[in-house]
């Protein structure tokens, strides 16, 4: 977009005026957002496997992690917020064992409940990659003993040891949740939106419910 260049003074009062009116305005749903990633297109739209940013920029939007930096404070490395728990745990066992309860109000594009079988499948799969599948971030994950699915809404991980590292490799942008019976398949992705196009290495376009 060209830049725009207004007096300080009549920048004030169009932003004074303006702000009512944005206010009292219904947001409107539906259509389709077309953006930009200054980027060639991805090998393939799987964070689990990939490394390039213009993953994260073109699909991010279509999936959910566990947790995450604080996305009000994005320059932080250490203020980590959840996405699919309800809350930060504290850590028990000396710093070694972490309980994470799931939230139940998420559902996957087919309209399936995300439970922590999800969670701990798609993590299982970052931090302990199967014969031939790429991770590129399971050595993030060497202080990872085992992660479970205790019930339907709990996933605990142990470590082999307690470390300051832990929680930020589990918040990093890339360790996207699939449906566990999906991750052989085509991952679905946990928000509400649907991916439609993506025509070039720069222009993108998502479908908005």
């Amino acid at each position: 977009m060209a830049p725009a260049f207004w007096a300080a003074a009549g920048l004030g009062v169009a932003l004074g005026a303006a702000a009512p009116a944005m206010a009292d305005e219904a947001p409107k749903y539906g259509g389709i957002l077309t953006y930009m990633i200054p980027a060639d297109s991805p090998p393939s739209f799987d964070a689990q496997r990939e490394e390039t940013y213009a993953t994260i920029h073109s699909a991010a939007p279509f999936y959910s992690v566990l947790i995450r930096i604080n996305p009000d404070n994005p320059g932080s490395t250490t203020d980590i917020v959840c996405d699919l728990c309800t809350e930060m745990p504290q850590p028990t066992d000396g710093g070694k064992t972490y309980t994470f309860k799931i939230r139940d109000d998420v559902t996957f594009h087919n309209g399936d409940k995300l439970t922590a079988e999800d969670v701990a499948a798609s993590l299982n799969k970052i931090a302990f990659p199967p014969e031939g599948v790429v991770s590129p971030r399971s050595a993030t994950f060497m202080m990872v003993d085992k992660i479970a699915a205790t019930d339907p809404h709990t996933v605990v991980i142990d470590l082999k040891f307690a470390t300051s590292a832990f929680l930020p490799a589990l918040g990093d942008p890339y360790n996207w949740v699939y449906q566990k019976k999906m991750l052989d398949k085509d991952p679905i992705g946990t928000s509400k939106t649907l991916w439609v196009l993506a025509r070039s290495s720069s222009r993108n376009s998502k479908r908005v419910n």
